[in-house]
């Protein structure tokens, strides 16, 4: 048994976030210990430090959804994933295979579900329990730094390429230049739309980061959006 530091969530009070040793944890039949070399702060870790959040948590909590790392021990149970596999990881960490939407594949909208980080405790340590089926292969040469945006950047994908249409051309207004709203904006861009952030005037260092996707940044969208044919834009995220 080891221990190594841990960023806990420790009560439901605001700032109730502390660094506290944390012991290595034990794997079931079907899990993998991973050793994480890079973990994102979500704006849920935030929401959960002050106290601002409107999910349940399971307190105290290990912090940390969004990482990546390597796999250090395999579940007897285990097939496919080996000692030394570098990988990313889905964050509903337990889920009722039998719910209805699960049954479907849309287990990350099982009501049951637990995800790392407030369900169950997350990355935001040295190892970490992990259910095989979470795992995604991360090829060799991407930095683990850049796959621990996996998560955030599946949101992105699901919002503006699976569940939106975007013709090439088609004007694109991406709401607030937040992680999620710039992850929005390269999407669409990769789509081939021609894409507008609104945000706010203090908000100049996050519409450099757009900028650098080709993205056109703004604090009042409506002369724009009007532009082409007085209609609006086509599609606003």
């Amino acid at each position: 048994m080891t221990s190594s530091a841990a960023v806990v969530n420790f009560s439901p009070e605001p700032g109730s976030v502390e660094v506290r040793e944390f012991a290595r944890p034990d794997i079931g039949t079907h899990d993998v210990l991973v050793e994480v070399e890079a973990v994102g702060v979500c704006g849920s870790d935030l929401h959960q430090w002050s106290s601002s959040h409107s999910w349940p948590v399971n307190y105290p909590v290990v912090l940390g959804h969004e990482f990546a790392g390597t796999v250090v021990q395999v579940g007897a149970g285990v097939t496919g994933w080996s000692e030394g596999d570098r990988i990313a990881s889905e964050t509903a960490a337990v889920i009722d295979p039998d719910n209805p939407m699960s049954r479907r594949g849309l287990y990350n909208l099982d009501p049951t579900r637990k995800g790392f980080g407030y369900g169950v405790d997350g990355a935001m340590t040295r190892y970490t329990r992990v259910p095989a089926r979470c795992l995604h292969r991360v090829p060799v040469g991407l930095p683990l730094e850049h796959a621990a945006l996996t998560e955030p950047c599946c949101v992105a994908y699901n919002s503006v390429v699976e569940n939106t249409r975007i013709s090439p051309g088609d004007r694109v207004l991406v709401i607030g230049p937040g992680t999620i709203g710039i992850l929005c904006a390269a999407m669409a861009k990769l789509r081939g739309g021609d894409v507008a952030v609104l945000g706010l005037e203090t908000d100049q260092k996050r519409f450099r980061v757009a900028e650098k996707y080709g993205c056109k940044t703004l604090t009042d969208a409506e002369a724009w959006c009007l532009q082409r044919d007085g209609l609006g834009a086509d599609v606003v995220v």
